[in-house]
């Protein structure tokens, strides 16, 4: 508190004579304290019930910031600043990791009080229903759908055309770029891999909730009522982590840059 440049009044000696921050005047505390309050607590009686609202409401905030950020990285990668779009991405990919660890909260939960607040908050998934719960989020569809489109920047930050016969264009420019433009261009190395990072984030994050579901609902509401837990790519969550990749261009460079280096620098 020594280095703050103001007071919360606390009881501490103010002997600097610093400014006292009016803390109500920021935030008042009735207003904290309303925020735990759920639109069904005058007809749920269950503990579980502000657990379960507090953990949607995190999430939603991050998936929130997320879109927010996705949409500056675009603007970042169309005005050529590929450093700060590379930080943004990283940070996209954190939020991913950090939604992957708030869902994990549930397992916490009282499996008796959790499993009746979901019959009582009437959450439950037909046999015709292919979409998981984390689905009913329209944002974070939307978020989704925002890192998987991604991709299309790709000949942007190299600067090529898709070549539309199919040819290996995007790919011979990626080998370039990591190869003998990597020290000119490392922004545009650091943005591709950070791009990926939001890939391998995402998928991540579609998995652990999967299981997350299979242990605090059972199984048979993890594959939307199908029974087992089965990836034959029935359910949306096994879809969306079993997904080929979303840069196969990358990959491809990768791969043929892996066979380059293994046979002494020659084709073969």
């Amino acid at each position: 508190m020594m280095r703050c440049t103001y007071t919360l009044g606390l009881g501490e000696p103010n002997l600097a004579g610093k400014p006292t921050l009016r803390y109500d005047d920021v935030c008042k505390p009735n207003e904290i304290h309303a925020l735990k309050t759920t639109p069904y607590d005058d007809r749920i009686e269950n503990y579980e019930n502000h657990a379960v609202h507090a953990t949607h409401q995190i999430v939603e905030s991050w998936i929130h910031a997320s879109r927010k950020l996705l949409e500056r990285i675009g603007e970042s990668i169309n005005g050529r600043r590929f450093e700060k779009a590379a930080e943004d991405c990283y940070t996209v990919e954190r939020i991913w990791k950090l939604l992957t660890e708030v869902e994990d909260v549930h397992l916490m939960m009282d499996p008796g009080d959790f499993l009746k607040l979901k019959n009582q908050l009437s959450m439950k998934s037909s046999c015709y229903e292919t979409a998981s719960f984390c689905m009913r989020s329209k944002e974070l569809v939307e978020v989704t759908k925002m890192c998987r489109d991604l991709r299309h920047r790709v000949p942007e930050i190299l600067d090529v055309e898709v070549d539309p016969k199919g040819g290996p264009r995007i790919q011979e420019a990626a080998m370039k770029l990591y190869v003998m433009e990597k020290i000119s261009g490392f922004e545009k190395v650091h943005l591709l891999q950070a791009m990926q990072g939001i890939e391998v984030a995402m998928k991540r994050f579609f998995y652990a909730y999967k299981q997350v579901l299979a242990v605090v609902m059972g199984s048979s509401e993890a594959n939307g009522n199908r029974v087992g837990l089965s990836c034959d790519g029935g359910d949306s969550l096994t879809h969306m982590f079993l997904e080929p990749t979303y840069f196969p261009s990358l990959d491809a460079a990768k791969t043929f840059l892996g066979y380059f280096w293994d046979n002494d620098n020659k084709w073969v």
